[in-house]
């Protein structure tokens, strides 16, 4: 059982960490929009691309967030840095809800907005590390629990995306979506941030912390890369595996079935919401079992599992559309091996005095390669090779790599 300090971490830092994850999310959700607003061309798909090129940047901010926050983190203490970091977000989230457009500013607009997902990337570059950090070394012989109940809240705010997103097309036409109604789910985003910021100061830092102390290495960063240089390596690539299936499963989806397959599937929107609700409980069992289980194992399994139902499961959304629940409860299964697991992993791999920046480095770096670049991918792969199963292979792909990574991490470490 958790005291009333721990659980008052875990509910505050998850708190928080779901509403930057929507503030963050909400983007790719509305890139339909954003692509013809802010980007547009003579062509929908051409649009998308360069909208999801924007999206990508976040993501390579992300690294950097990641080592800049993890420098202070270990430095002076997890909870004052990761709280600055939903200040950071709530600020650029309301930003680009009342940023000029493509139409009456030029090229100032997507300049501006692309500033705004900088700022958003910079900010979740510190946010979830320094999230997973803190509420894992409050209960130490709870990681993966808490950090799978910190991943059900990051999670839970993509289903809020997903139903904002549900609600707006229920009540508003497409037009009224281009003209004002986009705006509302940043607003509401910042402001909702702003709240979470305010509740997240009330937090106290851990007891028992040891800071980095500058001796032999004037950074955390360069102790990290000096000592733990092959558990960055690996740590990397398991976040990009979590990342790529998470991306390709679920975040790409409403483009995928709108812009590429230019289907409009009844009930669509809300059903996908569903699949990130049970993705996000499941976190938690997934976690509570991975405290009990060797995590390596459970990664195995979920690599496996990913090389033959990505095949399954995108040939439900190109040829069995009546069954699609089928293919979002499998993808929801397979992201929640990922999820609730990997964050205690992460944990295991660095020493504490540099485990914010080990993680904070390894995390986001992860999730801008396989995380950003992974729509701008799968979308170019389509359009070049005209294959609407591109998105399974490129999963494929990417779990026969971690499988690799985990074979030869076995290697290193007898």
């Amino acid at each position: 059982m958790l005291n009333k300090n721990q659980r008052k971490i875990l509910w505050l830092s998850s708190l928080g960490g779901m509403l930057e994850f929507y503030d963050f999310i909400i983007y790719a959700l509305l890139a339909g929009y954003i692509s013809q607003l802010f980007f547009p061309t003579h062509s929908a798909i051409n649009s998308l691309l360069i909208a999801f090129s924007a999206y990508a940047v976040g993501y390579f901010a992300r690294p950097f967030g990641g080592i800049i926050f993890g420098h202070f983190g270990d430095k002076y203490g997890r909870k004052k840095t990761f709280t600055i970091s939903i200040l950071v977000m709530a600020l650029s989230t309301f930003v680009i809800g009342i940023l000029p457009t493509y139409q009456s500013a030029g090229m100032l607009a997507p300049i501006l907005l692309v500033i705004c997902r900088i700022a958003q990337g910079f900010s979740v570059g510190g946010e979830i590390p320094g999230a997973i950090t803190y509420v894992s070394e409050s209960a130490p012989d709870k990681k993966a629990f808490m950090t799978g109940f910190v991943f059900c809240f990051l999670i839970s705010g993509v289903a809020i995306g997903f139903i904002v997103e549900a609600l707006l097309l229920q009540f508003f036409s497409h037009e009224q979506m281009l003209m004002h109604v986009w705006r509302v789910p940043f607003i509401l985003g910042g402001i909702f941030g702003f709240i979470a910021y305010y509740l997240r100061k009330q937090l106290m830092d851990i007891e028992d912390f040891q800071p980095f102390i500058q001796k032999e290495y004037a950074l955390p960063i360069t102790k990290v890369l000096h000592t733990h240089g092959w558990n960055l390596v690996y740590t990397t690539i398991i976040v990009s595996f979590g990342a790529l299936c998470f991306v390709t499963l679920f975040l790409l989806l409403p483009a995928y079935f709108g812009t590429i397959l230019n289907l409009h599937l009844k009930n669509f929107v809300w059903v996908n919401s569903l699949g990130v609700i049970i993705l996000s409980v499941l976190c938690i069992i997934v976690g509570f079992f991975a405290d009990k289980i060797n995590r390596q194992v459970i990664l195995l399994l979920t690599t496996i599992i990913t090389m033959i139902a990505s095949f399954f499961i995108y040939h439900i959304y190109t040829q069995s559309q009546d069954i699609y629940f089928v293919a979002i409860v499998l993808s929801a299964i397979i992201c929640a091996l990922c999820w609730g697991n990997i964050p205690a992993m992460l944990i295991d791999a660095f020493k504490q005095d540099v485990r914010y920046s080990g993680i904070g480095f390894a995390y986001n770096l992860g999730f801008a390669v396989f995380g950003g670049l992974t729509p701008t991918i799968v979308i170019a792969a389509i359009k070049t090779s005209g294959n609407l199963m591109a998105p399974a292979y490129v999963l494929a792909i990417g779990a026969l790599i971690t499988l690799i990574t985990m074979l030869i991490n076995r290697i290193i470490k007898k």
